[in-house]
């Protein structure tokens, strides 16, 4: 997210992090749903302007070691420091080149992902063209572009704000003692309307409370710099199509389905929307819309958004939904619920879909290729015998059966990836490759163990953020494949008695040398396996 004049990043450089709606599995799974073919991801060359220092593009060429990753970006500290960690992982399939947006050309090659998140709202307009110019020219054939960007409506509220922010932070030459200011004057406006109710004072309470959450590079770069240009997604889209670029969709599929509204705003928005380029800019203006996450193609390409079940044979499917009920039965047609992490539930009485949400929890987060989790499935609710016994033998009526139980359960999943909350499933063209039991000599991540040596939030092999405690911060740094239990024990034993590492009971240290053991042993136990659910280990 760097490319400003000066550079303001090399003063205050931009905490760089994963965006994993940004990887190359995430934006193949949408444009395959649309009907494109986009490139294998397992091989596949990715671009990525204004890369900061590499905290989204390190992890995919960890994770993709035959792919191959050049990123882009302005800031000569934030490259310096992203070429420390990739000679520190000893990764060759990575290039950090610093230089501007402005100067890449034809020479660059074609790329078949071009990735630029949190740049385009945050350049000069010249700068704007070129990364659509860039998408069109450097884009292989068959290849997607992702590009964020701030949008009105709903940033002409937070554009008040970052003025108000900003005319009172420009007495200030100091970066940080700008966003100091920014965040008092903030505080004192909110306090004075906070008893309240009126839409500016919870404007304002509202952005208090994200300043208040958000760090200090945040605020300065997104919010302080000079360049904030939103601009309304008709807008963007003319001037992709201007380049030859094709809007392709939305990295959120469920944000484009009007089916999401209430029938009679469905219906109203299909009467005013003669094209999906309208259709979009409607229903921004109904969410009052501040941000789009933006997929882009070649003109030549035609997606399908009618969208078929049976597309699904195509992926692998993860969920992290629980069972509300702790023995679902998966053979009745009774209701079961399966809740996801924000609490939204999916509702089915389909043995074949309730048993297939089932073995999808106990799998968790490993994703199923969609054959064999139907197999499983049928299995788990007797689908299968009761086939094959009802036909007699008859090979065609059993597949009937299975083609059947195929459609439900595709047209389950599919509904809940485009609905309520994608929360509830997830697909995958290349579904990230992680352990899911512990090994004898466990190994994490190489790049998880290079962070965890640094600080507490490390990169997972989902491509999320994950914030260890000291003690599991220690254990992944010596998860390097050669020690068993008792040797990890042994280091995190040394580490206690050079205080970097403490066991206490009910509050007080442990002195004791057996029962310091103990206890390391038993909070091994039960971290390791907590490090594979949350996908750091490699198999």
């Amino acid at each position: 997210m760097s490319e400003a004049p000066g550079t303001s990043y090399d003063t205050v450089p931009y905490e760089s992090h994963p965006f994993s709606q940004s990887h190359p599995d995430r934006l193949a799974t949408v444009a395959t749903l649309l009907g494109l073919q986009p490139p294998p991801v397992a091989r596949c060359r990715v671009l990525e302007l204004g890369c900061a220092s590499g905290g989204n593009l390190i992890p995919m060429a960890v994770g993709l070691p035959e792919s191959t990753f050049v990123g882009v970006e302005l800031s000569r500290r934030q490259v310096a420091d992203g070429q420390k960690v990739i000679d520190a992982l000893g990764l060759k399939n990575i290039e950090l080149r610093q230089m501007s947006i402005l100067d890449v050309n034809a020479d660059f090659g074609r790329f078949d992902y071009v990735i630029a998140h949190g740049v385009f709202s945050w350049v000069p307009t010249p700068v704007q063209d070129k990364i659509l110019e860039i998408c069109a020219r450097n884009l292989a054939p068959n290849g997607v572009a992702y590009v964020s960007y701030n949008t009105y409506p709903g940033w002409h509220m937070r554009g008040m704000i970052r003025d108000i922010m900003c005319y009172h932070a420009e007495q200030f030459t100091e970066p940080l003692a700008r966003v100091k200011q920014a965040r008092i004057l903030l505080d004192f406006l909110a306090k004075t309307v906070e008893k309240e109710n009126t839409p500016y004072s919870l404007l304002l309470k509202n952005e208090l409370e994200l300043i208040r959450q958000s760090r200090d590079s945040y605020l300065f770069h997104d919010h302080l710099e000079e360049v904030n240009d939103p601009v309304y997604f008709y807008q963007f889209a003319k001037r992709a199509a201007a380049q030859g670029l094709r809007y392709l969709g939305e990295v959120d599929l469920r944000v484009m389905v009007p089916g999401n509204y209430p029938p009679e705003v469905e219906n109203v928005l299909q009467m005013l929307s003669p094209d999906l380029i309208r259709m979009e800019q409607y229903m921004d203006f109904l969410r009052n819309r501040m941000f789009r996450q933006t997929l882009l193609c070649h003109q030549h390409l035609t997606p399908n958004y009618a969208l078929r079940p049976e597309q699904l044979t195509a992926f692998h499917v993860a969920s992290p939904a629980k069972p509300v009920n702790g023995t679902p039965d998966v053979r009745s047609t009774e209701f079961e619920a399966f809740r996801g992490p924000d609490g939204v539930t999916l509702n089915s009485r389909e043995p074949v879909v309730k048993a297939a949400m089932v073995h999808l929890a106990e799998v968790w987060p490993q994703a199923v290729p969609f054959p064999a989790l139907l197999a499983v499935a049928q299995e788990r609710a007797g689908l299968c015998a009761t086939a094959v016994s009802a036909v007699a033998g008859s090979h065609t009526t059993a597949d009937t059966a299975v083609a059947r139980d195929g459609e439900q359960l595709a047209q389950a999943l599919l509904k809940c990836y485009t609905s309520a909350s994608t929360s509830l499933v997830e697909l995958h063209v290349r579904p990230p490759r992680f352990a899911h039991e512990v090994r004898e000599q466990p190994v994490a991540s190489p790049l998880a163990r290079h962070q965890a040596a640094l600080g507490n939030a490390v990169t997972n092999l989902r491509h999320e953020l994950v914030a260890l405690t000291p003690f599991a911060r220690h254990v992944v740094r010596h998860l390097d494949g050669r020690r068993d239990r008792a040797a990890l024990v042994d280091i995190l034993t040394g580490l206690v008695d050079q205080s970097e590492l403490t066991v206490q009971q009910d509050g007080q240290p442990v002195r004791d040398a057996a029962k310091v053991r103990a206890y390391l042993g038993q909070g091994l136990d039960e971290e390791l396996p907590r490090l594979a659910s949350q996908s750091l280990l490699i198999g």
